[in-house]
C-alpha cells in the first residue's frame, strides 16, 4: 500500500480497519476496552493518504507492547503524555495506532473531529482542498518553510473544527507546535530545551503551561487558568513515569 500521495476516499480503507481491529482485539485479550477508526481515512468523500489511523483503549498501556507480535513498532508517547503511539507498514497496510487509557479526553477530540466532518459536507470539502493544496505545494517546492507554514494552517483548521463542534476536554501535551512554542515564550522565556515542558488545553484553546527540570523533576513554573488541581495531578503523574 503506497502512503505518500493523497487519494480520494476508498471503501477498502474501512475494510482494512475492520480486519486490523479484529486482530488487535485478539492480541490484547482482557486488556482490550474499545477501538475506533479515526483520522482522514475514516471520513467520507475527502482526499487522504492511505494510512489507517486507529484509536485503541486499553486497561494497561504497558500490556499494549505485545502489539509487536502483529508487526507494530513502538514510537513512545510523542507529544501526548499517557498515549502510546505505534506504526505498522507492510505491502498490504500502513497503520498509525494511538493507544489510550479509558477516559482520556484525547480520544473524545479524535472522535468529535471525525464525526463533525462526516456530518458537514462543506467542512469536508474545505479540509480536502486544504490537504490537496499542501500536497501540491510540497511537490513543487523544496522550501521546508512552506511545510511549516501549511502544517500550521492544517492545525488551525483542525482547532477551528473542534471549537465549532464544542470540544471542551482538558488535555495536556508536550510542547511541540509553533503556537505552543509562542505561548511558552510569553509565559516562561527562561525554559531550557531539555526541560520537561507541557501545554494545558481546554478543547482547542491553550489555558496554561508547566515546566520541570529534566534531571530533578522539580517544577520550576506552573500556570493554568482553570482546573488547577486536575492539571497538577496530571503533570505530577507524568513526571513519575519518566
Amino acid at each position: 500500500m503506497g502512503t505518500d500521495t493523497l487519494e480520494l476516499h476508498k471503501d477498502e480503507w474501512s475494510t482494512a480497519y475492520e480486519i486490523e481491529s479484529n486482530a488487535i482485539q485478539q492480541n490484547q485479550g482482557t486488556n482490550f476496552v474499545n477501538i475506533f477508526h479515526i483520522g482522514s481515512t475514516a471520513i467520507g468523500e475527502i482526499y487522504a493518504k492511505p494510512k489507517i489511523d486507529i484509536a485503541l483503549v486499553v486497561k494497561n498501556l504497558e500490556k499494549s507492547r505485545r502489539l509487536n507480535q502483529l508487526g507494530y513498532e513502538f514510537k513512545g508517547c510523542l507529544n501526548i503524555p499517557f498515549r502510546y503511539f505505534y506504526t505498522k507498514k507492510t505491502e498490504e497496510l500502513c497503520a498509525h495506532l494511538h493507544v489510550l487509557l479509558p477516559g482520556d479526553p484525547e480520544l473524545e477530540g479524535f472522535l468529535i473531529f471525525k464525526d463533525y466532518l462526516n456530518a458537514h459536507e462543506d467542512v469536508r470539502k474545505e479540509y480536502s482542498e486544504l490537504k490537496l493544496k499542501i500536497q501540491n505545494l510540497l511537490s513543487t517546492s523544496g522550501n521546508e518553510h512552506f511545510l511549516n507554514e501549511y502544517t500550521l494552517a492544517k492545525n488551525d483548521f483542525i482547532t477551528s473544527v473542534l471549537r465549532k463542534a464544542g470540544f471542551k476536554g482538558y488535555c495536556m501535551r508536550l510542547v511541540s507546535h509553533y503556537t505552543e512554542q509562542d505561548y511558552e515564550k510569553q509565559v516562561f522565556p527562561a525554559f531550557k530545551e531539555k526541560d520537561i515542558r507541557v501545554i494545558f488545553y481546554k478543547g482547542a484553546d491553550i489555558i496554561g503551561y508547566a515546566n520541570a527540570d529534566a534531571n530533578s523533576k522539580q517544577i520550576s513554573f506552573f500556570k493554568v487558568l482553570e482546573n488547577e488541581d486536575y492539571f497538577k495531578n496530571r503533570f505530577f503523574a507524568y513526571l513519575e513515569t519518566l
